[in-house]
């Protein structure tokens, strides 16, 4: 099959941000098929333009491991202004060369892939114009996020502009692909025909936890952590990252002075975190500049457990898929989960994952872990089984294909799909 893929904020392993469409294309590729990915040259989460010199060309096309790249040159930008017109660049610019390229070479089938709509209308228009299949990717569940975080209402003249695209992609695609394990519900609840849906979170690439390359970069990060039991924190640093409790979590270690906290990433709430930690003199806890996804295993294998938060609003009631979970797992940690333990869906009881509000109980799973070497490494054990059987990109890849061949092709499903 030859399959197209549009994501704005699609990456690679040599940049920061998530390669979900990376992975999966790579195990696709493994499997025969041609993946081409459009995304936009500006890298979202550093803040860097990754491919371009000018603004002359309007794309580059680029091969990395058999998946082939189209960058599309789009502006760079600091805040939301900057970010409405790199937004509408993509979308004019990625159309323009994919209606272009149908030309050339017709797709079997188009993804389009929010976190914004407007790439997956892109898609929706490529496939459209291609004459084959289109899927609608939902990788935010917009505007229900701004509803349930309080931004806007549901009356609000956007969110209802944003319902009314959903529910168009929800009509105009074969298939619709969630990440979180609730989620199939909400798009039930809009009226969608749940055989339409089709549940595949985000997941891991295992082979680099299996042969770990050491990075000098990672070296120097860890200069003066030696010697400590270190719990680890990646991603971003945002308002639904909700790193607030972890602090309180250990302001309250600071009598275990041999347990540290690393925090590795950047967001609009990094400096503010910072700064209190600065304020209460917490010594216990450092921060750090995100690194290329390429870095993570050798990271996480120099620490001893992950952390994070889930901040308790409805939006989570859909439930989640965060990337950091697999990588942590992958990895052998131990995972602290800092939340309502009735939000931990699908990881709900999985031993080695520690879900709790009351930062007290916390605190005394992160000192029994320090404690006792054996429990760590069994529980470590178990994840790294747990997510090669549930969440590795070999089985996601091989889920997601049977339903692409049973759709182009009537192959019979064999493969469960979660």
């Amino acid at each position: 099959m030859n399959i197209w893929i549009f994501n704005h904020y699609a990456t690679t392993p040599a940049h920061v941000g998530g390669t979900r469409h990376f992975d999966l294309a790579k195990h696709l590729s493994d499997r025969g098929h041609q993946v081409t990915i459009f995304a936009s040259s500006f890298n979202h989460f550093s803040k860097k333009e990754m491919v371009f010199h000018s603004k002359e060309k309007p794309s580059e096309v680029e091969w990395i491991n058999g998946i082939k790249y189209v960058w599309i040159n789009t502006p760079a930008y600091r805040h939301s202004l900057g970010r409405v017109k790199n937004i509408l660049s993509y979308t004019l610019k990625s159309y323009k060369i994919a209606i272009a390229s149908c030309a050339e070479e017709s797709p079997d089938i188009v993804i389009g892939s929010s976190v914004h709509p407007l790439a997956a209308i892109v898609g929706y228009l490529t496939a459209k114009k291609a004459n084959c299949k289109f899927y609608f990717e939902e990788r935010d569940l917009w505007p229900q996020t701004f509803v349930d975080f309080g931004k806007i209402s549901s009356t609000h003249p956007l969110a209802i502009v944003l319902y009314k695209l959903e529910s168009f992609l929800y009509e105009k695609a074969e298939r619709i692909i969630v990440l979180f394990d609730k989620a199939k519900n909400y798009v039930e609840s809009r009226g969608v025909d749940p055989n339409k849906v089709i549940y595949l979170p985000n997941g891991v690439n295992l082979s680099p936890y299996e042969q770990v390359e050491k990075t000098l970069h990672v070296d120097e990060m860890f200069k003066g952590l030696e010697n400590k039991f270190v719990v680890a924190y990646i991603g971003s640093h945002g308002i639904a990252n909700h790193l607030e409790p972890v602090i309180d979590l250990f302001s309250m270690l600071q009598d275990h002075p041999e347990i540290h906290l690393l925090l590795v990433g950047g967001g609009a709430k990094k400096q503010e975190l910072m700064e209190r930690v600065q304020k209460e003199n917490l010594r216990n806890i450092t921060f750090k500049d995100p690194v290329p996804k390429s870095h993570i295993p050798y990271l996480l294998s120099k620490v001893q457990m992950g952390i994070i938060s889930i901040l308790d609003t409805p939006l989570y009631k859909w439930g989640f898929s965060m990337n950091k979970i697999y990588d942590y797992m992958a990895a052998g940690l131990p995972i602290v989960m800092v939340a309502n333990p009735d939000l931990s869906g699908s990881l709900s009881g999985v031993k080695g994952v520690h879900a709790q509000d009351d930062l007290e109980k916390l605190k005394q799973v992160i000192v029994d872990a320090f404690h006792s070497a054996k429990k760590l490494q069994e529980e470590g054990r178990f994840l790294r089984e747990y997510v090669k059987e549930h969440y590795s990109w070999e089985v996601l890849g091989g889920q997601l294909e049977a339903v692409m061949l049973q759709d182009t092709e009537g192959v019979e499903i064999n493969e469960k799909i979660v």
